[in-house]
């Protein structure tokens, strides 16, 4: 889940028939960011918990100019690489593949450069989409659109001809590509990017199983998450109704139901006074089940538990609310159809064996076809819709843009580093993983994600825990609920902002 970001089919006999095979039963597919440290084991979660399916985001460019797919911008993917993150993903989903249990790859994310920005034709992005898919034997991509990338025309229209590409290449050989597009939203329905970006995604001849809605961030203190959610998704679904009628194409109620996806940021969300409440959870799987939601996701798997000592914060590893580990999985997991051969709950599992060591990309041997039910990809994300911009991972962006290796130090080389203490003087040399914290001119910060080089207090990745309020930066992305001190006052953020002076007014707003 991380932008906030954050700015799809010709119908024919046979496209109608897939789509309802694929997506007879909705599923429950929520966001593992795979670059958090210590790297998720998807097995033991996922048997211990009877979680069917996780979506492992993010995978983005490895640089603004690079096609080349990488997990959050520093490890590259493909057989030419090797590292312990690398061989992390690969036994994990080797282990939860034997298991039952199957995954989709998300792009895109809050953070990092889209590999449809990066690659500038088509056929070189459908090349970089198909060396993760061969890196991991997967039928399922999601594509968390969001921030800037919302309003490149150019950059939405070559990568769903490169995913249509995809799908016909698929199809050729007698497999289902499924695809799910995961988009900001108010409690009103898609920002006027996200109608653009569905109608594209017709236009261009993509079969998507769902939208995915973050139903997120919305900039106001005062809102019902669970209510805002249900409307979200209601709204989604006029807003899909009209979009394919304006196509030519007419769906029955029962398929715009299953088209419908919902991904809310769990607990305390990155905007002030936003909780999304195991209350709310509820309420959100009572209209998934009674309409026909195909798929249900969270903003992640990581942040399912309490924080140390029941702390109310936003963080990348906690809600910030009182809670049992996994309560919402326990929830949400009702909507209970599986893509892989289904996972038996299994308490007492602490991991299998594994042939799969090698380090390599190859995400296992295990099938990856879709023999559940649901088609839909799901895709997870955090991300404020109120502003188009924002984030989705950690604490403050919900993206999961960068990460380590399992050693707690690698780069798109998977090369290692001395583990830094927490806590400690910020160093430049120095690389951190999510949750390590350190002190800088007198205030202490706590990374989101992998880090290495950037400063505390101007770049997103450092989360302020404590320390004076930090003096305005405009090469600084600051996040709903962000204050800063700018011309000797003090200034709060409503939604996500990158360069908007807070004399200005709009998204800052001045405290007294």
């Amino acid at each position: 889940m991380k932008g906030k970001t954050s700015r799809v089919l010709a119908a024919s006999a046979l496209y109608l028939s897939a789509l309802t095979s694929a997506c007879a039963t909705g599923v429950y597919a929520p966001y593992a960011d795979m670059t958090a440290w210590p790297t998720p084991q998807l097995d033991v979660i996922g048997v211990q918990n009877g979680i069917q399916q996780f979506t492992m985001a993010f995978v983005v460019a490895a640089g603004s100019k690079q096609c080349v797919p990488s997990w959050g911008g520093v490890q590259n993917i493909g057989s030419a690489y090797s590292s312990d993150l690398l061989t992390s993903l690969s036994t994990s989903l080797t282990n939860y593949r034997a298991k039952g249990g199957e995954v989709a790859i998300s792009f895109g994310g809050a953070n990092g450069t889209p590999l449809m920005q990066a690659c500038s034709t088509a056929s070189a992005l459908q090349s970089a989409y198909q060396t993760v898919i061969d890196s991991y034997s997967v039928t399922h991509l999601d594509f968390d659109i969001e921030g800037a990338s919302q309003e490149d025309s150019a950059a939405i229209t070559r990568n769903f001809q490169a995913v249509q590409a995809l799908q016909s290449a698929a199809t050729a050989k007698g497999t289902t590509l499924h695809v799910t597009l995961t988009l900001p939203v108010m409690p009103t329905g898609l920002t006027q990017d996200g109608i653009d970006i569905l109608n594209s995604a017709i236009s261009n001849k993509v079969t998507f199983d769902a939208i995915n809605v973050m139903a997120m961030d919305y900039g106001s203190a005062s809102i019902e998450m669970g209510t805002a959610a249900t409307q979200a998704a209601s709204s989604l679904y006029s807003q899909l109704d009209t979009a394919f009628k304006s196509a030519g194409q007419t769906k029955t109620d029962a398929q715009l139901w299953q088209m419908v996806g919902v991904t809310p940021m769990i607990g305390m969300n990155d905007v002030q006074g936003e909780t999304f409440t195991l209350a709310d959870a509820q309420t959100l799987l009572n209209l998934a089940r009674s309409d026909g939601f195909g798929l249900l996701s969270n903003w992640s798997v990581g942040r399912d538990q309490s924080c140390p000592n029941n702390g109310k914060y936003t963080a990348s590893d906690c809600s910030g609310i009182v809670q049992t580990p996994y309560a919402f999985a326990t929830i949400f997991e009702q909507l209970n159809g599986y893509w892989g051969k289904g996972v038996t709950k299994d308490a007492s599992y602490a991991g299998g064996s594994s042939s799969s060591s090698s380090g390599s990309n190859s995400g296992s041997s295990g099938s990856s076809g879709s023999s559940g039910s649901s088609g839909s990809s799901s895709s997870g994300s955090s991300g404020s819709s109120s502003s188009g911009s924002g984030s989705s991972s950690s604490g403050s962006s919900g993206s999961a843009s960068s990460g380590s290796s399992g050693s707690g130090s690698t780069g798109a080389t998977g090369g290692t580093t001395t583990t830094p203490v927490s806590g400690a003087a910020w160093s430049a040399t120095q690389i951190y993983t999510a949750g390590m914290t350190v002190t800088y001119q007198g205030s202490t910060y706590k990374a989101q994600w992998w880090t290495q080089g950037e400063v505390p207090g101007q770049a997103a990745v450092w989360q302020q825990t404590a320390g004076a309020t930090p003096t305005w930066s405009s090469t600084m992305a600051y996040t709903g609920g962000s204050c800063v001190m700018y011309q000797s006052a003090k200034y709060c953020a409503k939604w996500w902002t990158q360069g908007d002076l807070p004399s200005s007014g709009g998204v800052w707003v001045k405290q007294n």
